[in-house]
């Protein structure tokens, strides 16, 4: 699990290096043929992996709700964002991941409630969750890597 978590701080490494060398304006843009923009990618995986890990597992998030109402599954760009929202998201992905790797080596992921992803896979364990999140955040990588040629 260690190497996994090691994987998840390399994915927020590649989201901050988008987060601090584009414009709010390449952040916020939706290129023609696409529906989001990288900022609502980046932050889509900061609440999926929350979901994923801390809610079916039970435990309250670390994501303050307006987030999850912005960037769950399901939702859209709204609002442009901001200088503000940027620099609250670089945050809460450096936060989250040090409470992930805390909790996890404390052994606080007691339960799992069973969670079919919308692509099917069956996650039955907080393993299960983090392993998955990898595959998910790396098709967000490929879309922001997608959207960054359009920007």
């Amino acid at each position: 699990m260690e190497k996994k978590l090691d994987i998840l701080l390399h994915n927020r490494k590649i989201f901050n290096r988008f987060l601090k060398n584009f414009t709010l304006e390449q952040l916020n843009t939706i290129p023609a043929g696409f529906n989001n923009n990288i900022f609502w990618n980046i932050a889509h995986c900061l609440v999926t992996l929350q979901r994923l890990v801390y809610h079916y597992s039970g435990l309250p998030t670390v994501v303050p709700q307006k987030w999850f109402d912005a960037y769950n599954k399901g939702t859209a760009p709204g609002p442009a964002i901001t200088d503000t929202d940027v620099a609250e998201l670089l945050e809460l992905f450096h936060v989250t991941h040090e409470q992930l790797v805390k909790d996890y080596q404390a052994g606080v992921f007691k339960s799992y409630d069973v969670y079919t992803t919308s692509t099917k896979m069956e996650l039955t364990s907080v393993e299960d969750a983090i392993t998955f999140s990898l595959f998910h955040e790396g098709i967000h990588v490929g879309s922001i890597l997608a959207l960054a040629k359009h920007v």
